[in-house]
Parts: C-alpha cells; sequence; structure tokens
C-alpha cells in the first residue's frame, strides 16, 4: 500500500477471483482495485473462488484478501432468488463485512445477498453493475445450443428481472455505461456513472499500418461464439486479408470453421502479453454482438491500444464511443469497410481524437476519483 487517501478503506465484495484479468468483467474489478490503490484507498478484497486459485498479486494490491467457496448445490436452481446469486451466499462473508464500518462494493448483482442485510445497516454500499443482468441472461440463452443451459439462461433471466429491485437498496449503483446509468437512474434513482476500468489510460495505438484484421475475445460464451461465427461464416470469406481469431476456449465449430479457411489463424486462450500484441499490431479490429447493454471491454481494449475498429451497433450502443468507431449493420458493411481500412494509415490526428473522446468515459483515474469523490460526500448514516 502506497498510501491512503484520509486513511480511507474499503471492502469489494468480487463474484470471481480477479486475477488474472483475463475476460471483461473480471477486468473492470482488478484494474479498479489498482486504481483505487493509486489513490490511495485501501481495498479489503472479497472473492469467491471457483477455478482460479490464491493469488499473490492481489494479495500485493490490497489490505486483504478473503476467499470464499463458491456454492455449486444444483438444489439452488430451484430457489426463487437466482443461482449466480444465492450461490455467493456465505456467512463468513457477512461476518467479515461485519468487522468494521468501511463502504463496501459488490462487484455485480451476482454479489449482492446480503445487500440491505440488518447486519449491515448504516453502511454506505455500492453495487458495479456490469450488465443489466436479466436483459443478458436472455441473450445468452437466445444463443445457447445446449438445451439444459438453454433452459437455465431463460429461467435465471426471469428470477433476475424480479430480483433486480434489490438494487433500490444501494446508497449507489456505479454503472458502467451511459445507457445503463439512464435505465437505472429511472428504475431507482440511485445511479452514477463510472466508466470502464481497463489495463492503461488513453490511446496508445501506433500509427501507420498493420496487416491482419482481428477478431478477439472471450468466445467461451455463447454470445461470443455465435457473434464470431457470424463473422467467420458469412464475412471473412469473403476476402483475402490476412485474419486471426484470438480468444478465451474457443468451440469445436469455431476452430473448424477457420480452419476450413487459409488465410485464418486461430489463437486459442492467448496470454495477456499475447493479447495485448495481437490488438497493438493489428490494421483492423473487428468487434460483433447482439447484446447491447453493458459496456464491452474488449471495445475499450481495441481503441485505446488498437488501430482501425468495426463494430455492430449493439457493441458501441449508448457508450458515447460510437464516433470512434465504424459501424456495420450488414455483411456488405463489413466487408467493405474492412476492404478501405485496410489501406488507411492510423493516424496521430486519430489518436488525438480518441484520446479526448475516451477521456470522459474510460479514465482509470477519473473514474477511482468519481468513486472517491461520492464516498467523501457521503452521509455514513445514510
Amino acid at each position: 500500500m502506497d498510501k491512503t487517501s484520509e486513511n480511507k478503506i474499503v471492502h469489494l465484495v468480487s463474484f470471481n477471483v480477479p486475477y488474472p484479468p483475463d475476460y471483461g468483467g473480471i477486468m473492470d474489478v482488478f484494474y479498479k482495485i489498482s486504481a483505487l490503490r493509486q489513490q490511495g484507498v485501501g481495498v479489503i478484497l472479497h472473492c469467491f473462488s471457483y477455478g482460479r486459485g490464491r493469488s499473490q498479486t492481489l494479495e500485493r494490491e490490497c489490505l486483504k484478501v478473503h476467499y470464499y467457496k463458491r456454492d455449486l448445490n444444483l438444489f439452488h436452481l430451484f430457489h426463487r432468488e437466482p443461482f449466480i446469486v444465492l450461490s455467493r451466499k456465505n456467512n463468513s462473508l457477512l461476518n467479515n463485512l461485519r468487522a468494521d464500518s468501511n463502504p463496501i462494493i459488490f462487484e455485480g448483482l451476482h454479489t449482492t445477498h446480503f445487500l440491505g442485510h440488518p447486519a449491515l445497516e448504516g453502511r454506505i454500499t455500492m453495487v458495479r453493475t456490469h450488465n443489466i443482468e436479466h436483459i443478458y441472461y436472455r441473450n445468452l440463452a437466445a444463443n445457447e445450443k445446449n438445451p439444459f443451459r438453454r433452459y437455465f439462461y431463460s429461467f435465471e433471466a426471469r428470477k433476475l428481472e424480479h430480483y433486480e429491485p434489490k438494487l433500490s437498496k444501494a446508497s449507489f449503483l456505479l454503472t458502467i455505461s451511459p445507457g445503463d446509468t439512464d435505465y437505472f437512474r429511472t428504475k431507482y434513482g440511485n445511479a452514477l456513472f463510472v466508466g470502464p476500468f481497463h489495463p492503461g489510460d488513453g490511446c496508445r495505438s501506433s500509427n501507420g499500418k498493420g496487416d491482419y484484421v482481428l477478431l478477439h475475445g472471450d468466445f467461451s460464451t455463447a454470445e461470443n461464439d455465435a457473434a464470431a461465427r457470424f463473422i467467420l461464416d458469412e464475412v471473412v470469406p469473403k476476402w483475402k486479408h490476412k485474419t486471426v481469431l484470438a480468444g478465451k476456449r474457443p468451440s469445436g465449430e469455431l476452430v473448424h470453421s477457420a480452419a476450413a479457411l487459409r488465410h485464418v489463424k486461430v489463437v486459442p486462450n492467448p496470454t495477456l502479453n499475447q493479447m495485448s500484441e495481437l490488438i497493438s499490431n493489428a490494421q483492423v479490429c473487428l468487434l460483433n454482438a447482439s447484446q447491447p447493454t453493458g459496456m464491452k471491454l474488449k471495445l475499450i481494449n481495441a481503441l485505446c491500444s488498437g488501430r482501425h475498429v468495426i463494430t455492430s451497433a449493439p457493441v458501441v450502443a449508448g457508450t458515447r464511443l460510437e464516433s470512434l468507431c465504424n459501424i456495420a449493420s450488414n455483411t456488405t458493411d463489413w466487408i467493405s469497410m474492412t476492404d478501405r481500412l485496410m489501406q488507411q494509415e492510423f493516424t496521430p490526428e486519430m489518436k488525438t481524437k480518441r484520446n479526448n473522446v475516451l477521456q470522459d468515459v474510460a479514465d482509470n483515474t477519473l473514474n477511482a476519483k468519481r468513486i472517491i469523490e461520492t464516498l467523501n460526500n457521503s452521509n455514513p448514516e445514510r
């Protein structure tokens, strides 16, 4: 810990162990911790462990780290509370939160089982909303082929929609995009826009030209898999540009589609450094999605580190970043925009424009200060 701003300490409850920061939601959590630390705020981290172990990096970044086992008992599926919430109910977490009177940041609806609990009465509580979760889960269901998972996502979406009003019990909702801010402010009145946290501030894109097209993301989710398959099946066969597909756990179907195209290379499960280099060296980044809520961290990474960016409309909806992207509405757009941008250098003027727009939306320091200012101005007895 470098310093502590006015001895400010917060509890942060994460839905997963936030290291390594290798997918969107966890990236926001990890770099939020880092940004708060740089502003002198000590973080007591509480995280649910399933598939990830202890992290020395987190233990250096935080004042203290508590790990809890997520309870994946399938009987929770029959409870009225959403599975993603009930599986993170842990009495040890409540006891640790009660140990002092410091503010609490709950990461995602997932971690809010104890929001509004009598034992936490009088505490400043913030919920970081990463998505409008019931919309997100309906979209997962729409893209899922496995019948059991499709039923789970649909059932969970209904439960999440009924559960969401619990957010009114939070002192503040830290919403990740301007569009989500409008939604939550209209419904609950306690929304504060705090943009996404990510690996670095400002635009660091290289001038000049790269020689390949990049399609990147976390392909382990049904939505991202379907979005990538559309690009591979309908768009990429129409050009000869070298194309790289890089991301977590690409499906067999996705790999098979890529293997049929001689100009496509697959980089499965790249390291953080590998992914950073792939984005930095690409000439064009393609970002496709059908979900308009939240903020796509892959969009922020592409705008901060990459050159030209082409997206579908849902990727940029409600982000204030539309002016920095080329928005494709159909297959012809994806092809013609890529053909044009593969020949166009990325210039210092483009970088300046990006910096000006990104500063208000995705500046880590500014977003950390928004949280700190809200804490400093809050009445702890609220």
